[in-house]
C-alpha cells in the first residue's frame, strides 16, 4: 500500500476526528461558540450567555413534509472595513433560525461529514469549520475554526513545499464574492444532487435535509435566495458543503483529462500544483466550469499562475524575519521605533498581509504585558503610533485596544490613567463625527472605555445611532434582546471581569507560523 503524503494524511485524519464528534456536542458548540463572528469582529460583550441545554427545534414541517414555514427574519449587519472604499458585511442571525440550522446539521452530522469529505474528490480542504484536535478525539475546542488559517499556512510552507519538487507550476485561485454569491438552493444540490432536488416531487419535499437548510437560510436573510450570512459557523458549514461539491466536479474534469496535480483549498482559496503551464491553464478552465454548476465564478484579479518555487513562500515573512530575527523580552523606545518604521515599510511593500499583526504579537508577552518601556515623555507618542497602525490595518484595531488595556492596567498606566483617557477621548470625539464610516473602530474603543469604567468619566459622550455601538455604550442589548431561551449579550463590565481584550483576541500567543 503506497505511503500517504502529509496532505492525504491531513484529510483522512480530519474526517476521522470529525466523524467521532457527538451530535449533541456539535449542536451546543454551534449555538454557543459558533453564533457570533470571529473574535476580531465584535467585542467580548457579544456572547451567548443562555441557550437551550437540550437540542430542540423551533420550526417543524407539516403536511407530511411538504410545508415548512420558519419565521422570516433579517440579519443584524456588522460592517467591517476591508479598504477605504469597501466593507465586508457580517451577519448576526435571529437566534431561533440559527438554532434550527444548528439542530438539523447536528442531527445529520455523519451525513454532513461525508458531504464535507467526498470520496470521489482529489481536493484536500484545510477549512473544516469546527475546531477539532488530534489530542482530544471526539471533543471540540473553544477557539473558532478561523484559527485553521494558520494550519493552511503551515501546510503551504511545509506539506505543499515538501512535494513541490515534483511539479513546475502553482495555480492560485479564489472564488469571487463566495458567501454573498451562494445560491441557497445549491445547498440541497450539493447534498442530494441537482437532478434529484429538481424533480417536481422533491422541490418542496422538506424531508430532505438540504431543502430544510435552504429554507432556513433564506428566512434568516429576509427570504433572499442569494447569499449566506458571513460569520456564523453554520454558514461556514453550508459553504464548505457547496465548495466540496465543486471539488467533486473539478476532480471529474481533472481525471478525465489525465492531468497530474495536487489540489488543496482553504474556504474559497485554491492552491494547485501542476507539471506544466498548459496543465495550469487547463485546471483554471476546469475550475471555472465546475463553479458555474453552482452559479459561482472565479475572481480574475486573484487567479494567478506562478513558476515554482515562486508563489510558495510569503515575502513579508522573510522581510520581517530579516528585520526582527528574534523576539525580545523587552524593547527600549528606540528599538520599538525602529521596528515600527520597518514594519510600516514592509506593509507598504506587501499590503494586506499579517506583518502588523505579527509586530503587535511580538511586543506583548504571553501573559498579556506590553514589552515596551514607556515613560511619561513618550506615552502620547506610543498611543499615537499604535492608533496609526489601526488606520493601516483596520483588522488590527481591536488588538491595539487590547494592548492599550494592558497598558492601562499596568502600574505605569494606573498612575497615568487621566492622560491615557484624555488621548482616547479626543480620538473618539474625532472618529464619532463619522459614525457610519468608523463604527467598527468606535465599537471597540467604546467597549474599552465602558468595560474599564472610563466611559462615564468622559466630558462629552458621542450620540451613537448604530445598534451595535449603542448596545456597547449603554451596556444593554439592543439587538435580539427579548428572544425566548436565548441571551446573546453580556454587560461590558461583567465581560471584562471574565476575559481581557487580549485573551478574547488571543493576540499574545498566536501560532509560530503567523
Amino acid at each position: 500500500m503506497p505511503t500517504l503524503t502529509a496532505i492525504e494524511e491531513h484529510r483522512a485524519q480530519t474526517k476521522l476526528l470529525a466523524r467521532s464528534l457527538k451530535p449533541t456536542e456539535v449542536y451546543q458548540w454551534l449555538i454557543r461558540q459558533g453564533y457570533f463572528p470571529e473574535s476580531y469582529v465584535l467585542p467580548p460583550c457579544f456572547k451567548v450567555v443562555d441557550a437551550p441545554k437540550i437540542a430542540k427545534a423551533y420550526f417543524s414541517t407539516t403536511k407530511r413534509g411538504t410545508k415548512f414555514t420558519p419565521t422570516r427574519t433579517e440579519c443584524t449587519k456588522v460592517h467591517f472595513p476591508k479598504s477605504e472604499f469597501t466593507d465586508r458585511t457580517f451577519g448576526i442571525m435571529h437566534p431561533h433560525i440559527h438554532n434550527d440550522i444548528a439542530f438539523h446539521i447536528s442531527r445529520n452530522w455523519k451525513s454532513i461529514v461525508d458531504a464535507l469529505f467526498p470520496r470521489d474528490s482529489c481536493v484536500t480542504a484545510y477549512s473544516f469549520p469546527i475546531p477539532i484536535a488530534k489530542r482530544a478525539p471526539g471533543r471540540l475546542g473553544n477557539l473558532r475554526s478561523g484559527r485553521m488559517i494558520y494550519e493552511f499556512i503551515d501546510m503551504t510552507d511545509d506539506d505543499l513545499v515538501s512535494i513541490a519538487y515534483r511539479y513546475t507550476h502553482l495555480v492560485k485561485a479564489d472564488i469571487k464574492n463566495f458567501y454573498p454569491s451562494i445560491y441557497t438552493h445549491s445547498i440541497a444540490w450539493a447534498l442530494h444532487g441537482k437532478s434529484k432536488v429538481r424533480k417536481p416531487a422533491n422541490m418542496h419535499n422538506y424531508k430532505l435535509l438540504g431543502n430544510r437548510l435552504d429554507k432556513l437560510f433564506q428566512n434568516a436573510n429576509d427570504g433572499c435566495t442569494n447569499g449566506l450570512p458571513i460569520g456564523p459557523v453554520v454558514s461556514d458549514i453550508a459553504a464548505e458543503i457547496i465548495a466540496a461539491s465543486v471539488d467533486r466536479e473539478l476532480t471529474k474534469q481533472i481525471r478525465s483529462s489525465g492531468i497530474d496535480c495536487v489540489a488543496v483549498r482553504f474556504k474559497d482559496d485554491y492552491r494547485i500544483l501542476t507539471k506544466s503551464e498548459n496543465d495550469a491553464r487547463a485546471i483554471i478552465k476546469a475550475l471555472q466550469a465546475s463553479l458555474k454548476t453552482y452559479n459561482l465564478e472565479l475572481s480574475d484579479e486573484k487567479t494567478k499562475i506562478a513558476t515554482l518555487p515562486s508563489g510558495l513562500f510569503r515575502e513579508w515573512v522573510s522581510r520581517y524575519h530579516a528585520l526582527h530575527p528574534q523576539k525580545q523580552p523587552s524593547y527600549t523606545w528606540k528599538q520599538f521605533r525602529e521596528l515600527y518604521i520597518g514594519v510600516i515599510d514592509i506593509d507598504r511593500l506587501c499590503p494586506g498581509t499579517g506583518v502588523i499583526d505579527r509586530f503587535l504579537a511580538d511586543i506583548v508577552s504571553k501573559d498579556g504585558k506590553l514589552k515596551l518601556q514607556i515613560e511619561e515623555r513618550n506615552l502620547e507618542r506610543a498611543i499615537s503610533m499604535l492608533l496609526m497602525l489601526g488606520s493601516l490595518r483596520v483588522k488590527a484595531s481591536p488588538k491595539i485596544m487590547g494592548i492599550l488595556e494592558s497598558l492601562l492596567r499596568s502600574p505605569f498606566g494606573l498612575t497615568h490613567r487621566e492622560s491615557i483617557v484624555s488621548y482616547l477621548e479626543e480620538f473618539l470625539r474625532r472618529i464619532a463625527q463619522e459614525e457610519e464610516r468608523n463604527k467598527y473602530l468606535i465599537s471597540w474603543l467604546v467597549y474599552f472605555l465602558v468595560s474599564n469604567g472610563l466611559y462615564s468619566t468622559l466630558a462629552n459622550k458621542p450620540k451613537l445611532k448604530d445598534p451595535i455601538t449603542r448596545s456597547i455604550s449603554s451596556s444593554r442589548p439592543i439587538v435580539f434582546s427579548k428572544i425566548a431561551d436565548f441571551k446573546v449579550f453580556q454587560g461590558c463590565r461583567a465581560s471584562s471581569k471574565g476575559i481581557t481584550m487580549l485573551e478574547h483576541l488571543d493576540v499574545f500567543n498566536p501560532p509560530e507560523s503567523v
